[in-house]
């Protein structure tokens, strides 16, 4: 009986996410081709959130939460440089 291990189940899927695991291991297969990942959408230049976000960061020293709103962020901003 052959042996079922991880790697051989691994080897044997089709998974083009094992394709690119394997491959950097040194285990790549002529069958299971790595496909590029997909473009990431253009962000629109008129949302403000991540300038405020480098702003928050800046002068807190810490990450903004990624559920605030622009509102939000301007107010936190506003009292952080009112505590300084």
């Amino acid at each position: 009986m052959k042996s079922q291990s991880y790697m051989t189940r691994a080897m044997s899927a089709r998974d083009p996410r094992f394709a690119t695991i394997l491959g950097k291991l040194g285990y790549a297969r002529g069958d299971m081709v790595a496909q590029k990942p997909k473009a990431a959408p253009a962000t629109s230049s008129d949302d403000p959130l991540p300038d405020l976000r480098k702003r928050y960061q800046d002068i807190v020293g810490k990450r903004a939460f990624h559920g605030w709103d622009a509102e939000t962020l301007q107010a936190k901003i506003a009292e952080a440089k009112a505590a300084k």
